[in-house]
């Protein structure tokens, strides 16, 4: 998105998921640094046993997955359009009203933004925020990030698999909530370094489909406070440094000779 709230040095290659700086060096997401903290999801081994327990194939367990991604993709990219556009596709019709219902609690705000891309050129690192909302006029004004989330079940505060996070933040569990609240703050720490302006509040917000007979028959709208965790956030950039810059530029054969 252009704006003028800072330079827009860093920008998102969509199909790659990448980010990269107007230098040509690649930026490291909150995804790729999440890795650091918890292991890769192993979606084999937990849809078989998944499957197995309710009952049904593997390759049923792998679809409903897909499917609720994708479905979260689609309520998305509806809040944006509309957010910037005032325009529902008409393939999206049937969750038109939630996404005007969401919408409206950012009617108050100064200015918001979507898609903002944040960055810090100390770190090589980026990300792309769901939703910044601005509180008034004056250039110190406080912000506001929040992140749209389409759960099946709502928030999920219980680590499953990997109980606790790597060092350096092994006391906390590895769960859905910790993760959110870690990437907003990621997003606000980079943008409170871009600007200057200091975080008011993080929030999900949170779009919980209403199911009957194994249908989708609504949606219902719901705010998460999230913690700002400033300092893990400091404290992961400062401990995984090396190895960001170790990833996003790997030895070749030629220097290692």
């Amino acid at each position: 998105m252009i704006h003028d709230l800072f330079p827009q040095k860093v920008r998102l290659f969509e199909d790659e998921h990448k980010y990269f700086h107007d230098n040509g060096d690649e930026y490291m997401s909150f995804s790729r640094l999440f890795g650091f903290l918890s292991d890769k999801f192993d979606a084999e081994s937990v849809s078989k046993h998944v499957a197995k327990s309710s009952g049904v194939s593997k390759s049923d367990v792998l679809a409903d997955w897909q499917s609720r991604t994708e479905e979260g993709t689609r309520v998305d990219n509806a809040l944006t359009l509309y957010a910037q556009t005032g325009q529902i596709l008409d393939s999206d019709r049937d969750i038109a009203a939630i996404v005007k219902h969401v919408l409206t609690k950012y009617s108050d705000y100064h200015r918001c933004y979507e898609q903002v891309v944040v960055y810090s050129e100390k770190y090589r690192c980026a990300g792309s925020l769901d939703k910044l909302s601005i509180t008034s006029n004056r250039k110190n004004s406080a912000f506001i990030i929040s992140d749209f989330k389409r759960f099946q079940d709502g928030m999920s505060y219980k680590a499953k698999g990997q109980r606790w996070l790597n060092y350096p933040l092994d006391y906390l569990p590895n769960s859905k909530y910790v993760k959110i609240s870690l990437q907003c703050s990621y997003y606000a720490l980079l943008f409170s370094e871009l600007t200057g302006r200091p975080c008011e509040r993080l929030f999900c917000d949170m779009i919980i489909p209403v199911i009957k007979d194994s249908k989708v028959v609504g949606y219902k709208n719901q705010e998460i406070p999230l913690m700002y965790m400033k300092p893990e956030v400091e404290l992961i950039l400062e401990t995984f440094a090396g190895q960001i810059k170790t990833l996003l530029n790997p030895i070749t054969e030629e220097e290692e000779f």
